[in-house]
């Protein structure tokens, strides 16, 4: 089992958890990091620090933007931490929270991370309404 936490900009990854139980459930498990307004690089790895410390060895961290600050002191983590096992996913959306909260428990970070990098790109989905679609409307 894996322990999963949820970093962003702002208060969108504790809303991205509130958004996955509305769908999911309670996710007692996953813990989230806000990046506020008034946090700078150093506090932000301290707030990730404190919650690392609390976690299992095997750690599944997802980051809103690749590159971004959350993004960016969660990696560092990871090379400070080399004997967890920390998985930095870049992307957070709702479906790769739920996407995570169906296989986290069974499966080590980095194969919880395989699979969220093979299924991320179907996530993402285009609406088109086919000619025949148009004239049933």
């Amino acid at each position: 089992m894996s322990s999963v936490v949820l970093v962003a900009h702002g208060k969108l990854a504790n809303e991205m958890k509130n958004s996955a139980e509305m769908i999911f459930g309670e996710l007692s498990d996953f813990q989230t990091v806000e990046f506020l307004k008034e946090d700078g690089f150093d506090s932000l790895k301290e707030k990730l620090q404190q919650v690392l410390n609390q976690t299992d060895e095997s750690v599944i961290i997802l980051a809103d933007l690749f590159g971004g600050t959350p993004f960016n002191a969660s990696c560092g983590l990871a090379m400070e931490y080399p004997k967890k096992q920390i998985e930095v996913i870049s992307g957070m959306s709702l479906p790769l929270v739920l996407e995570t909260a169906t296989v986290y428990t069974d499966r080590e970070a980095k194969a919880v991370a395989d699979y969220l990098q093979e299924i991320a790109s179907d996530t993402v989905r285009t609406f088109v309404i086919e000619e025949d679609d148009e004239e049933e409307l």
